[in-house]
């Protein structure tokens, strides 16, 4: 009985340490950080946006975010994204990018009238 008794309390450790041996990787994630801005503002640093939303504070308030490092080299040229709703206190209609909107020079956020929360990385 206690051959019997040991060989299946050995069948079941055995059959646990194979489970715990097959477990998938836990997820890696990598945590989103978010931003409001209420005026125009230059970040040297470049920036992978994920999401941006927002609101106005007064009609007509728009938004503009370009891949440059200072206000000044903000051009049509880098434009990454711009948005804006028509009337004061309108949601800015949520900008979803699921692979990322990338912006290597830097991140500039020129604002006129509204507030723009960013999510990033």
């Amino acid at each position: 009985m206690k051959k019997i008794f040991i060989l299946v309390l050995m069948v079941l450790v055995g059959f646990g340490l194979f489970l715990n041996s097959i477990k998938a990787d836990e997820a890696r994630t990598i945590p989103h950080k978010f931003i409001a801005y209420t005026s125009s503002t230059a970040v040297t640093q470049g920036k992978v946006i994920y999401r941006i939303t927002g609101y106005v504070t007064a009609s007509p308030g728009r938004f503009g975010i370009y891949d440059a490092q200072t206000l000044g080299n903000a051009s049509n040229d880098n434009c990454a994204v711009e948005g804006g709703a028509a009337t004061s206190g309108n949601p800015i209609l949520p900008m979803e990018f699921p692979n990322g909107l990338i912006l290597n020079s830097g991140s500039t956020i020129v604002i006129t009238d509204c507030s723009v929360v960013i999510e990033y990385i």
